[in-house]
């Protein structure tokens, strides 16, 4: 067996003490905390004049969240909306359902294993589960085409990168990525990096949809928060905020989904 360095030993130690110190009353607010520990899960979809965003974690990474806002114009129809989960770990007691294995080094793997996401499943209420992206995985650039290999040696810490999903309702989309980590948490933020049609028609232009996410390693379960933000464009005849809120409320819901089931 390898010997670890003194160094990276203390290293590794003291990332286990941070996060073994860590609970979820140190990042949500009494205000949604106990809600938060009696569901496991806080949805809000916020009103179209509300720019306020509720649920963000108090952590390092919080203002990152804010300072990704898009700025939405009176000929927009804007949606945003956050989700706020807590996730037990799950250090091999099959009983306890749901719950997670792993550090936050693992769930900043699987953030940036995009191409896991092929395949994966969503479904709107009382209608069978579909395939959500047909196809998906790494690309070098917004201007590539060519699949490269998940970006998941090391931290996320500072990475950059790009991805493509065939999506079931919008096709071809293109996202740039971008991360940041630290002992116990992780920011990703995926911004989108072409226009996104629906039925044909040019719904939302590149740089207006962004998917923010916080992942929080606390002593026994995980804090996850999912926020999207989107500034469509306004369709004749189209009710776009209510098309955008049910299929972007199912997305959020197949990402948690998916983090569960891979995790």
């Amino acid at each position: 067996m390898k010997k670890i360095s003194a160094g990276i030993a203390v290293l590794l130690s003291a990332s286990f003490l941070f996060a073994q110190g860590a609970k979820p009353e140190d990042f949500v607010s009494a205000e949604y905390l106990e809600l938060l520990k009696k569901d496991g899960k806080i949805e809000l979809i916020h009103e179209k004049d509300d720019t306020n965003l509720n649920l963000v974690p108090d952590c390092k990474y919080g203002a990152a969240v804010e300072a990704e806002k898009i700025v939405k114009t009176s000929k927009q129809v804007p949606f945003v909306a956050e989700y706020l989960y807590l996730v037990p770990k799950n250090d091999g007691d099959d009983s306890v359902v749901p719950g997670i294995k792993g550090t936050i080094d693992d769930v900043s793997v699987l953030f940036r294993s995009i191409s896991k996401m092929k395949g994966m499943k969503y479904h709107f209420e009382k209608s069978k589960p579909e395939t959500l992206y047909k196809e998906a995985y790494m690309i070098a650039s917004v201007d590539s085409d060519e699949p490269v290999a998940d970006p998941v040696e090391g931290s996320a810490d500072g990475l950059i990168a790009y991805c493509y999903q065939d999506d079931h309702t919008y096709g071809d989309m293109k996202y740039k990525l971008s991360y940041l980590q630290s002992d116990n948490m992780l920011f990703a933020n995926f911004l989108l990096a072409t226009p996104m049609s629906y039925l044909g028609i040019k719904a939302v232009d590149s740089e207006n949809m962004k998917i923010n996410i916080i992942a929080i390693e606390c002593d026994d379960c995980y804090i996850l928060y999912l926020n999207t933000d989107v500034a469509a464009k306004k369709i004749a005849m189209a009710n776009v905020r209510k098309q955008i809120k049910d299929s972007m409320t199912v997305r959020m819901e197949a990402v948690y989904r998916w983090f569960l089931n891979l995790l």
